[in-house]
């Protein structure tokens, strides 16, 4: 073949790449009379390469059998390989995802190489860790062809990994929870993972008993000793029972094969097609004296704390009350409500200090409905002053009782406040770079997620909470970047075990944008209020509640949002 011929056939394949062929769609359709089986993934139809395939037939070939071989073995897309190629490419390396679009090769003819520029949308790594990429991001990608004794061409150099687009990525893979523990082995905490659907079981089955990842895993405990492996690389679900065969050396004390247990059973009986997990260390049932149980992260009550017309008070959903007169005020200049996960205590930030009260919790507190003009009362709320400093950050309570703020500039790191009113500084180097605008911690106490500036750009980070067994902090973990396309925030609250909610600033008199980020993969976007600023969730997306400046009150409602109050500051679930 003429290399001129060659190239101009490889400038040819200027295309969508699709990933895999399609169904058929021909053909007579007869009755039949057969049990129906249980529906098993569906396999996509791969075509290997054809005898006469010209340099842009092999590397689009590929591509596609390459990302179809997610859902099977990789066996059609290795035929496109030199034997040495095919030997050595590992798929299972890293999974790059592409936005939809055309992708436009270049051919080099001297060295008969093929080059993508692919836009980029996410990394996915051999573990499931998946990184999302920012917009513009570009991954470059070569391939190099060769002819064989008969002619025909192949791939003989090529990275290793696979590349799909986003369509097919959502298809050939699950969002998995891998479930590690709290030190006080009492919380579930679950790590997102992205792992191929055709074998999903096992994937879990062998990420989970390798561990959290590294950014993680001094905040959170594993039953699984460093030197656990599984005993066979599959794991067999037979009646909805999922089996898990165990190294010996998968043995650890008494405790943590409990942990072990419960862990596997919680993971694994999130899957659609396991009713039940059987864990087995060398071929017998695991042993336990006594068996751990880990819970669901607190959910906030219904009741929410709420600031408005300078007066403290709650709200259920449908009746607002505040403090009666003599119950007393907190002036209009205060901000950054919190309520703790018990209900006893609302926690706000009153010039440079951060106080505390308990009237909404105390026996024989009077109330009074909420008027929209309503005057502050003159006399002062009961609380107490548990922090001084200036520019704190609005605190957030943790499922302990601890309380946490920031400085917002010039901050050595977070701040933590026990019950008791003792607090600790927790150095973070990484945020003395930032400019601290808000902060949340998880529900299962874990984590703690930032909202910041770094040279002027937004940042959203999660970093993990170091404590020993009885939840007092010991220290922060380094951050993890998390969230793309995400502006300019004013507020961030977790919604759900895995999620942050952030409150984006207004664009120019637009509506505010919502962004819910996951942590582990996965941005979206959906609109709120014009001028809103502040927000708050009690589990779900569903909950959300966000407030703007002139008092007004949304809640989500399907995919729009209701108005439920007027004339209020701030909404406070717990946390």
């Amino acid at each position: 073949m003429r290399t001129r011929h060659l190239a101009a056939t490889v400038a040819l394949a200027a295309m969508t790449l699709v990933g895999c062929a399609a169904i058929p769609h021909s053909g007579v359709v007869e009755e039949g009379d057969a049990d129906v089986l249980p529906v098993e993934p569906l396999q996509p139809i791969q075509e290997g390469p054809g005898p006469s395939d010209e340099p842009a037939a092999i590397i689009v070939g590929f591509l596609n059998a390459s990302a179809a071989g997610v859902a099977s073995d990789f066996a059609v897309a290795r035929e496109f390989l030199t034997d040495d190629a095919a030997a050595g490419w590992n798929p299972g390396a890293q999974t790059l995802v592409y936005r939809s679009g055309a992708v436009t090769p270049a051919w080099d003819e001297e060295s008969r190489t093929v080059a993508y520029e692919v836009p980029l949308s996410s990394t996915v790594d051999s573990s499931g860790r998946r990184v999302d990429s920012p917009d513009g991001t570009v991954a470059e990608l070569a391939f190099t062809l060769t002819q064989d004794a008969e002619g025909r061409w192949r791939i003989s150099e090529l990275p290793d990994g696979v590349l799909m687009n986003q369509a097919n990525f959502t298809r050939f893979f699950r969002q998995v929870d891998l479930v590690f523990a709290t030190p006080d082995l009492t919380t579930a905490v679950p790590e997102v993972r992205w792992l191929p659907d055709n074998n999903v079981v096992t994937a879990a089955a062998r990420e989970l008993v390798e561990g959290p990842s590294t950014w993680l895993a001094d905040a959170v405990v594993t039953g699984f000793p460093a030197t656990a492996a599984l005993a066979v690389e599959s794991v067999v679900v037979t009646g909805g029972v999922a089996t898990v065969d165990l190294t010996p050396q998968s043995a650890g004390t008494p405790e943590q094969r409990a942990l072990a247990a419960e862990q596997m059973r919680a993971t694994l009986g999130a899957m659609p097609s396991v009713t039940d997990v059987a864990v087995r260390i060398g071929g017998l049932p695991i042993a336990t004296d006594e068996p751990v149980e880990l819970t669901a992260p607190p959910v906030p009550e219904p009741q929410a704390a709420v600031l408005a017309a300078g007066r403290l008070g709650t709200w259920d959903g449908e009746t607002l009350l505040m403090t009666a007169d003599d119950a007393g005020g907190v002036g209009e200049d205060v901000e950054g409500l919190a309520r703790s996960y018990d209900g006893e205590r609302v926690a706000y930030v009153d010039g440079d200090a951060i106080m505390t009260s308990t009237v909404l919790a105390e026996d024989g507190a009077s109330f009074a409905a909420f008027e929209p003009d309503m005057p502050a009362p003159t006399g002062a709320v009961a609380a107490s002053e548990v922090y001084s400093g200036g520019d704190l950050v609005a605190p957030s309570f943790d499922r302990h009782g601890y309380l946490w703020t920031a400085r917002g500039v010039d901050g050595e790191g977070l701040i933590a406040i026990s019950p008791s009113g003792d607090s600790v500084v927790l150095e973070s180097a990484w945020l003395q770079t930032r400019s601290t605008i808000a902060l949340s911690v998880s529900r299962d106490g874990s984590m703690v997620a930032t909202l910041s500036r770094s040279g002027g750009q937004p940042v959203v980070e999660v970093a993990a909470v170091v404590r020993d067994g009885a939840g007092v902090p010991l220290g922060i973990g380094e951050p993890v970047a998390i969230g793309t396309g995400v502006g300019a925030g004013v507020d961030l609250a977790w919604l759900d075990d895995s999620t942050v909610a952030v409150l984006g600033e207004d664009v120019e008199g637009a509506s505010s944008p919502l962004w819910l980020v996951t942590v582990g993969g996965g941005t979206s976007v959906v609109t709120t209020l014009q001028d809103a600023v502040d927000l708050s969730v009690r589990v779900g997306e569903a909950s959300l509640v966000v407030v703007g400046a002139d008092g007004r009150v949304e809640e989500r409602s399907g995919s729009a949002w209701a108005a439920v109050l007027e004339g209020v500051s701030e909404i406070a679930y717990s946390g």
